[in-house]
This record gives structure tokens, C-alpha cells and sequence, in this order.
């Protein structure tokens, strides 16, 4: 009885939670087929489409979509209805057709047909839609085997993949499996739903089947042609990540596992003392004691004597502590305890059927798992965590949430089943950490490392990474694959563990690999080395001062990289961007087949060396016209394929003509030196007019979006003739900022000036060096608000 109590109340809850605001819709009765087909405009660009049964009074499960999409502005519809169909069209063009007799709903975007709804081929867990042939997918979450998913069958289970590497069918199947593609035509697609399900990717026609409990709805959602578009509207629709802390950005240490304090110290001291940057330091399991502790959650007094001085000590150093969490609590060692108080509490996941705790099995014991459906759990592990944050925790690391082991005999004390719950499960587990910052610590910016969930994971500030990847080149090569597909489905965060995770016996250390992954990592949403064997990068002295170089390098970058994140909060754009992002034609697809190169934004592209022992490679160019950044004096045009020398220590890397890149250039101990007041501004000169926006703000408050506490600042480039205009000017206000700024405009590999002036006067200490042809512009500015107008004369 106490089983069915539960269940009922956990149907009510799921009830409760799944209400929304009125929206613009229209509702058809299909008499012919027994059901009713529901229109319901989410936006301006998204419909959902819902199609019940006649009768159908089943329980709703939570909806993937995020409450401030469902809840926001009513849109703007036109609909009409007739004896042969029943038309929604939004006001940005995203149409939605019911044809009666033909039993079939048409989605499209004016005159271009996206997909059909072939509903009289539908049953209540199977649905197909019609598509045009020839379409590339891409998306669906955590999906490293190939870029274009078309032509495949995906499941949607969360599975890890210990020491995977590229080509392993597995790898199909990672952590973060989403019910979602992106069509190349621009166009996507959502099915609202979080259970175990498959989508078939056929040539002509998609097949969606589910283990859900509810009959399938499914969003769709317009680009007009744009993959960009889509993202940005999926994203709206899901969710973004609210600007992360600004550590993150920085160099991370991680090793499974720093067993003691003893060690972590020498660790941190190490890196300091050979003048490594460093803002972080991940705990694995030791910090409780020993693997089979799992569950303790409780810092291990022996091999942490006095943790609270640590991580002052630390935190004084800038160096922010994460602590690893997972979801079972060990019966064969000491979390014992744990189990003995939560058990007779119910925390745990049943035995279907029983009122029991099942037994969980997993590679070093056994005990129980965390209901983290039951609100009482996640009260529980909520009050744990806020404890073990008071005392000086910065971030929590959540692993092995896809869950790892999750049988399937298993019911949640929601009603659903292992295979309903399953994918679902990260994404409950992330909220609870990140509603705890939210009420607990609302001005403090909240981190998350969690490799398991579904859509709309990114809403809970998480930085995700591939799992225990194999230290290996085969380990490396999916990374950008894994980025891009996960970044299109928005997690802008995914990352990965730089220099390989999953150490092999027989060849443990590989020089090479390390320096090529962590010119991978250098721009990678999150540089944080990982491994069971020499993780840290002064292992590798045999490169010199290379390893230094790159960390220091991802300093430089700040400026920039911080304005990729804003662009993630504000639009839901990734950090990591298809080549085909931005082709003017919108062939999206024209760069399928090639895995090893991305945008960096929207201006830098990344072509990483990831084959071992190559000092060159090949490099085709996006749209455009590219300046190599290692050698500014060359430049590519879009469409051209090139050979390109890299040896070891040269990363190839090129920037959009016309761009303007921001760089902090000085030392840094950690983020807490970067100064937003005091930059580089390097551009790349073009003969056509381009702008840029850095965004700034005060690096730590939430909320700065919002609350419209932070700052644009514009740069336009606008040639004429023998001149260049450049123009600066910001808008908007920080908090306890002042204006003025002390920036330094770098132009590489341009003619010697004639003049340059500034609002219209002589600018002294102007520099130009002959043998780079680098000109440099210094540019004090007293009030950023104000417009400053730099004039360069050609010759």
C-alpha cells in the first residue's frame, strides 16, 4: 500500500509541475482516427504538436522544454480550420498544417516543407515523419562517432564508456543522450520526452519509439534555413547557462586521485612554483576515504587533517576546490552509516513491487542508490552539500550519473521505471546543486560537473565532459566530434579530459599525445588535465617550457573567451562551432566529413594536430578570407584546401579577416589578476567594415544579465580608401566601475602609417615594428561611454 501511496503522490507532483501559462494554440478533433491534435506556439519560431488519443487521461511527465519558455510572452498566431484542414502560421513564418483527409500534419517555413506527420502511421509509443532526402542531422547530445548522424539509428539510454576511443560502435551511446536533431536544412526537431527511447535517421523518413508512459509530442522548431537560428531557439526553448564563474575559464587541475592533503599541497606548490596559472583543484573519491566509502560524503580526517585550512589556504592562492559526488552509498565500507540512517527514511531506489531497497552492484561494492526523484532525497543531499560548501567547497563534481548501473528492476519512488527515469536522472541531480547555490548563496555563480543527463541540462550551470576517455590518439580524435554535437544540442560547456583519462599498462606516458591534447584543451570550453598517471603538466619536461606556454596562453585569451560565454548566456551559441556555421550559401553540410577543425566563436578557426607523429596537416577554410595567426602576413581564402606545417610546438589557428581579438597580455596567478580595463586589441585588418562587441561586466555577481549590470563595448573598423576608422564605445554600467580604459590597438602585418590620430589629435608612443610590420596603437580612454575615433592613414 505504501508503494501505491507513493506513486499516487508522485503522480500529483509531476501534475503540479507540468502547468504553464496560456499559450496561442489550436485544437483539432481527428474523428476519423479517435484523437485530438493540439497546436500550441511556444515562440515566434517553435510549435509543439500534440496528438492524444481519444479518451487518453494518463499521467503528463515532466516537460524537457524550461518554465520561462512556457511561461512567456503569448505569440502572435494566425489560425484557420476548414472541412479538408486546419493551419497554424506564426509571425515569424513557421507554419503547421492538419490535413484532414490525408491524416498527415506538414511543417514548414513559407513555401519550404520541413516534415510530415504521417499520423495515421503512429501508435502511442512510435511516431514517423517524413522528410526530404539528402538532409544531414546532427545533435542528439553526446555523440562522438560522426558529425552527421544521418543514416543511423539512435539510442537514447545514457551509457558509459570506459576507455573509449574513435571508430568503437559504443561511442554512439555516451553519457548525454537527448531525444533531438538539427536538420542542415535549419530546421529542428524535439521530442518532449526523457525515457528510453531510439530515433531511426532514415533517408527519407525519421522514426521516433519511446518507453514513455505518455503519447509522443514533439517541438519543432525554425532556423528559416539557419542551423545557428536553431540553436539559438532551442536553446531559448531548454534553456541557457547563465554566465559561469569566472575560474572556470581558467587552468584546472584533476587527477584520480590526489589521495591526501599532503599531496594536493606538493601538487598546487609544484604548479606555483614553475609559475603555472591555476584557479582549481578536482577531488576525486579520496577526499571521503577510500573507493568503497562511496556515499560517505564526509572528509576523511586521517588523510585530510585539517581540510578547512586547506582550502583557505587554497582559496587564498586562487585556487577553487570541487569535490566528486556520486549516487550510491556503499554498504562495504564506511558511508555504511549513511545507509543505515537513510534506508529506513526511503532515500533509496526500490525493488519494483516492494517496499525494499534494491541492491546496487558496481565495480567496488554494493549498497543502495539515491532516489533523487523523491523530494526527500534531494532535501537530504541538498542539506549535504550546502554543509560541506560552507566549509570551502567551490564546485561539485557529479559522476557516474547516466546512472552507471541502474537496474532494471528497479521503480522510482516517482512511479517510473529504470528505463523511463534513466536519462532523466542527471538532470534532477544537477538541480538540486544548483537550486541550493540559487536560495543558498543567490550572488555566488554556481559550477557543476555532471557527464550524464538529457535536454535541457545546461540550465543548471553544468560543465560537462566526455567521460573516461582512453589516453590515446584514438582517445583524442572524437573530442571535437563530441563538442560539436553536444554544443549544437546546448551545452556549450562539453569537454573533455586533456591528456586522456584511461591509462593503458603498456604505455602509460606519451610526451607527444599530451602536448597535442592540451593544444586541444587551449580552446576547449573547460582546460582541465585529467588522469590516473602524470596528469599534471610539469610531468613533461622534455618539451621545455611548451606546457607553460599553452596554460599561460589560455590566460591571454580571457577576454575573449568571456565573451564567448556571454554569447552562450545571451543567444545559447556553443564556444565550439561547426565550420559551417556562417557559409553565406547556408550549405551547412559542405563540412561533414571533417572532424579535426572548429570554429572558435565566430572569428577564430581551430585546427588541432591529432594524428601522432605528424608535423603537418591539411586545412580547408569556411567562408571568408583567413589570416594565419602564427604567421599574420599569410592569408586563405573560403573554400581553399591547404598543407599546413605544425610541428610540435605550433598549433594552427587562423582568424576571420577583419576581426578584432581581445587578449590580456600579462602574467596571471589565476583569474583574480585579469583586468578588463587593461587590453590588447588586436585587429586584422580587412578592406571591408566589421565590428565587434566585448561584453564586461564585474566577473563575479549573477544576475548581471538581467539585472542590465554590465557592458557592451563596440569596436567598427570601417576602411576608406588609404584610411581606417576605428571606432570604440561602450553601453551600459557596472556596478562600482569606472569608465575610463587603457587599451593598446595591435594591428600585425600591415604598411608603416602615414599618421594616426585620435579624436582627431597626434597620438604619441605610437610603435611599428619594421620586421613584423606590427603597429601599435596605445588608446587611454577616459570615459568608455563616450565614442573614441582612431584614424590611421595608410601611407
Amino acid at each position: 500500500m505504501r508503494l501505491i501511496r507513493m506513486i499516487t503522490m508522485a503522480v500529483v507532483a509531476m501534475l503540479a509541475m507540468t502547468a504553464v501559462a496560456q499559450q496561442a494554440s489550436l485544437t483539432v478533433n481527428d474523428e476519423a482516427r479517435h484523437q485530438t491534435i493540439t497546436f500550441t506556439a511556444i515562440s515566434d519560431d517553435i510549435v509543439k504538436v500534440d496528438v492524444m488519443p481519444e479518451g487518453w487521461n494518463g499521467t503528463r511527465l515532466q516537460t524537457l522544454a524550461s518554465d520561462k519558455a512556457l511561461n512567456g510572452r503569448v505569440p502572435k498566431v494566425k489560425t484557420t480550420e476548414g472541412d479538408v484542414s486546419a493551419k497554424m502560421v506564426t509571425e515569424n513564418g513557421l507554419s503547421v498544417t492538419f490535413l484532414k483527409s490525408m491524416g498527415q500534419i506538414r511543417m514548414g517555413h513559407g513555401d519550404t516543407d520541413y516534415l510530415v506527420d504521417a499520423i495515421s502511421m503512429r501508435d502511442s509509443s512510435r511516431v514517423v515523419l517524413i522528410h526530404k532526402p539528402g538532409e544531414s542531422f546532427y545533435g542528439a547530445g553526446e555523440r562522438g562517432y560522426s558529425f552527421n548522424l544521418a543514416g543511423d539509428t539512435l539510442i537514447n539510454y545514457n551509457s558509459q564508456n570506459y576507455g573509449y576511443q574513435m571508430g568503437e560502435a559504443r561511442t554512439k551511446l555516451m553519457g548525454i543522450t537527448m531525444p533531438m536533431v538539427i536538420s542542415s536544412k535549419g530546421y529542428g526537431l524535439l521530442f518532449d520526452d526523457f525515457c528510453k527511447s531510439s530515433l531511426v535517421l532514415g533517408d527519407k523518413q525519421l522514426e521516433y519509439t519511446t518507453t514513455s508512459p505518455q503519447p509522443i509530442s514533439y517541438y519543432v522548431i525554425d532556423g528559416n534555413g539557419r542551423v545557428e537560428n536553431v540553436v539559438k531557439n532551442f536553446t531559448w526553448l531548454t534553456g541557457r547557462q547563465e554566465l559561469p564563474p569566472l575560474w572556470t575559464l581558467g587552468y584546472i587541475t584533476s587527477k584520480y586521485g590526489y589521495h591526501d592533503q599532503r599531496e594536493s599541497e606538493g601538487v598546487v606548490d609544484t604548479l606555483k612554483r614553475e609559475g603555472y596559472p591555476l584557479d582549481g583543484i578536482v577531488f576525486d573519491l579520496y577526499w571521503y576515504g577510500k573507493e568503497e566509502d562511496m556515499g560517505r560524503l564526509e572528509w576523511d580526517k586521517q588523510q585530510w587533517p585539517d581540510h578547512r585550512q586547506m582550502m583557505h589556504d587554497f582559496k587564498e592562492k586562487g585556487v577553487n576546490v570541487v569535490t566528486i559526488s556520486q549516487p550510491y552509498v556503499l554498504t562495504n565500507g564506511r558511508a555504511i552509516d549513511n545507509y543505515r540512517l537513510l534506508d529506513p527514511q526511503g532515500l533509496f531506489c526500490k525493488t519494483d513491487g516492494t517496499d525494499t531497497t534494491h541492491t546496487v552492484t558496481i565495480w567496488v561494492g554494493q549498497g543502495g542508490m539515491f532516489d533523487v526523484s523523491n523530494p526527500a532525497t534531494r532535501q537530504w543531499l541538498r542539506n549535504r552539500y550546502k554543509s560541506l560548501t560552507e566549509e570551502g567547497v567551490t564546485g561539485w563534481w557529479g559522476d557516474l550519473g547516466e546512472p552507471e548501473k541502474h537496474p532494471l528492476e528497479i521503480r522510482h519512488w516517482n512511479g517510473l521505471t529504470a528505463e523511463q527515469y534513466h536519462n532523466y536522472y542527471g538532470n534532477e541531480w544537477s538541480k538540486i546543486i544548483y537550486d541550493m547555490f540559487k536560495e543558498e548563496y543567490p550572488d555566488r555563480r554556481p559550477m557543476v560537473m555532471m557527464r550524464a543527463g538529457t535536454a535541457g541540462l545546461q540550465r543548471y550551470s553544468v560543465f560537462p565532459w566526455s567521460t573516461d576517455v582512453s589516453r590515446s590518439w584514438g582517445g583524442m580524435q572524437p573530442q571535437v566530434t563530441i563538442m560539436l554535437n553536444t554544443g549544437l544540442s546546448g551545452l556549450g560547456y562539453m569537454s573533455h579530459d586533456v591528456g586522456g583519462f584511461a591509462v593503458d599498462p603498456e604505455n602509460k606516458r606519451d610526451g607527444e599525445l599530451y602536448i597535442r591534447w592540451l593544444q586541444l584543451g587551449l580552446f576547449s570550453p573547460m582546460l582541465r588535465t585529467h588522469s590516473t598517471y602524470q596528469a599534471e603538466p610539469y610531468n613533461y619536461k622534455e618539451f621545455g617550457d611548451l606546457t607553460l606556454r599553452i596554460i599561460k596562453e589560455r590566460y591571454r585569451w580571457l577576454p575573449y573567451n568571456y565573451t564567448l560565454a556571454y554569447d552562450n548566456a545571451r543567444n545559447g551559441l556553443p564556444m565550439v562551432r561547426p565550420l559551417g556555421m556562417y557559409e553565406d550559401d547556408m550549405n551547412f553540410a559542405r563540412y561533414d566529413h571533417i572532424n579535426d577543425q572548429y570554429l572558435w566563436g565566430r572569428n577564430v578557426m581551430v585546427a588541432p594536430v591529432m594524428q601522432q607523429g605528424a608535423v603537418s596537416r591539411q586545412i580547408t577554410f569556411p567562408d571568408g578570407t583567413w589570416v594565419d595567426m602564427n604567421h599574420p602576413e599569410r592569408r586563405y581564402e573560403g573554400h581553399s584546401t591547404i598543407n599546413y606545417d605544425a610541428p610540435i610546438e605550433v598549433l594552427p589557428l587562423f582568424v576571420r579577416a577583419g576581426s578584432f581579438i581581445p587578449q590580456a597580455n600579462y602574467e596571471m596567478q589565476n583569474v583574480g589578476d585579469y583586468n578588463p580595463d587593461k587590453l590588447d586589441i588586436i585587429y586584422y585588418s580587412n578592406d571591408t567594415p566589421s565590428t565587434y562587441t566585448l561584453f564586461d561586466d564585474d566577473l563575479h555577481s549573477t544576475g548581471t544579465l538581467d539585472r542590465d549590470k554590465h557592458r557592451e563595448i563596440q569596436f567598427v573598423a570601417t576602411p576608406q580608401g588609404r584610411t581606417c576608422f576605428i571606432n570604440i564605445q561602450g553601453r551600459g554600467n557596472i556596478d562600482g566601475d569606472t569608465p575610463n580604459k587603457d587599451y593598446r590597438l595591435v594591428i600585425p602585418a600591415t604598411p608603416k602609417p602615414k599618421k594616426v590620430k585620435i579624436n582627431g589629435k597626434k597620438v604619441k608612443g605610437v610603435n611599428y615594428d619594421k620586421l613584423t610590420g606590427t603597429l601599435t596603437i596605445p588608446v587611454t580612454i577616459a570615459d568608455i561611454t563616450q565614442t573614441t575615433i582612431i584614424e590611421i592613414d595608410k601611407w
